[in-house]
C-alpha cells in the first residue's frame, strides 16, 4: 500500500482500514467494561479509614479517567465505522478532499486531512 493519497480507497483497503477497528472497537469495550466492574468493585467496597479512603479516591479518579478515554476513542472509532459504511471514509468532512493515507494509517478515525485539522486547531474552520 503506498503513502500517497488514494481516492477513492481500494476495496481491499477499506476493508483492512475495517477490520483494524472492529479490533479496537472490540478492545476499548473491553477496556470499557472491565474498567467500570472496578469502578464498582471499588465503590461497593465500604469505607476504611482515612488513608485507605483517600487512596480509594486516586484509584477512582485514574479509572474514571481511563474510563472517560476509552468512551471517547470508542466513540472516534465507531464514527470512523460508520463513514466507511457510509463510503465517506478517507474523504475529508471539511473539504470533501482525500485524506492521506499516511494519516489515515496513523489516525484512522481522523475526519479532516492535515491542512483542514490545521485550521480547525486554529480556529479558522468549525
Amino acid at each position: 500500500m503506498s503513502m500517497t493519497s488514494e481516492f477513492p480507497l481500494a476495496s481491499n483497503v477499506l476493508l483492512l482500514f475495517k477490520s483494524d477497528l472492529q479490533e479496537q472497537q472490540i478492545d476499548l469495550t473491553r477496556a470499557i467494561d472491565r474498567t467500570y466492574r472496578e469502578i464498582r468493585s471499588l465503590a461497593d467496597s465500604g469505607t476504611g479509614d482515612v488513608i485507605d479512603d483517600s487512596c480509594g479516591h486516586s484509584s477512582k479518579e485514574a479509572m474514571f479517567m481511563t474510563y472517560t478515554q476509552n468512551r471517547t476513542q470508542l466513540r472516534k472509532v465507531e464514527a470512523a465505522l460508520d463513514r466507511i459504511a457510509k463510503c465517506d471514509f478517507g474523504i475529508c468532512a471539511a473539504c470533501g478532499g482525500a485524506i492521506g493515507l499516511k494519516r489515515l494509517k496513523a489516525m484512522p478515525w481522523a475526519k479532516n486531512c492535515i491542512e483542514c485539522q490545521k485550521q480547525s486547531e486554529q480556529g479558522q474552520i468549525h
